[in-house]
């Protein structure tokens, strides 16, 4: 029996399951591995800051429970787990490519990811460009599949609240609603979606999100505060976010 022990810790910005990109795309954000000290990872780490791209190997630390079933977003069925990289897996072990950034003692960036804030990290190997790639491989039923990408666009107004929100510190929130609208964006059972009068409206956090939905067009009609004005005015702060919200509220009122 193999016992793995983490060489270190995955630190990020996407905390919640919700957060991570599906794969190591464009809308991910940056990340760190902090490794452990007193292991002698410095001589490890000779020679990786000349790979450009590093296979991480890390535990699926939310996930307890498997499912030998599993339904990706873009699937219109229920895949085999193993046909999928899903976290739902018999072993809670995870596999990304990742862009290796720079190495400062024992601290490693890496640029776009799928990885969680506090991920044990089990191991780090270098990406072989040579015998890594296949371009000739595929995945059949990905390629069969009917769910259809979806087009997200942004209204003006939108785009204003977005990039206010941005300025101050709220980074994953226009990933958030391009992830969850490209694809499969009015199920309410995998997603925290309301079906309104002519809109829907998706959750985050403290946030909620007013789209139309037509076809594979989805269009983002703006955003706004999930507090009411008395839960503003109350004392307590569970989401440490109220002050933003207060901000926001002044801005678009």
């Amino acid at each position: 029996m193999l016992n793995l022990t983490p060489i270190g810790f995955f630190k990020s910005d996407q905390v919640e399951p919700y957060q991570a990109g599906r794969q190591p795309d464009s809308l991910g954000s940056y990340g760190r591995i902090m490794l452990e000290p007193g292991h002698n990872y410095e001589q490890a780490l000779q020679d990786l800051e000349g790979c450009s791209h590093i296979w991480l190997i890390f535990g699926f630390h939310h996930n307890l429970n498997w499912k030998p079933l599993v339904q990706t977003p873009r699937s219109d069925r229920k895949i085999g787990v193993f046909a999928t990289r899903a976290p739902y897996r018999p072993n809670q072990i995870g596999l990304s490519a990742v862009e290796l950034l720079s190495i400062q003692g024992l601290m490693i960036r890496v640029a776009e990811n799928d990885i969680l804030d506090g991920t044990p990290i089990y191991d780090i190997k270098p990406y072989h460009a040579e015998h890594d790639s296949i371009p000739h491989a595929e995945i059949a039923w990905l390629k069969d599949s009917v769910v259809l990408q979806n087009a997200v666009t942004f209204s003006p107004v939108a785009d204003t609240q977005l990039e206010f929100l941005e300025a101050r510190g709220l980074k994953n929130l226009k990933s958030f609603i391009l992830r969850q609208l490209e694809y499969d964006p009015t199920n309410k059972n995998k997603k925290r979606v309301a079906e309104n009068t002519g809109y829907w409206t998706l959750a985050y956090r403290t946030w909620r999100i007013d789209f139309t939905y037509a076809e594979t067009t989805i269009g983002v009609l703006q955003i706004y505060s999930g507090y009411t004005v008395e839960e503003l005015k109350a004392g307590d702060d569970s989401y440490a976010d109220k002050k933003l919200h207060q901000l926001f509220c002044s801005e678009f009122a």
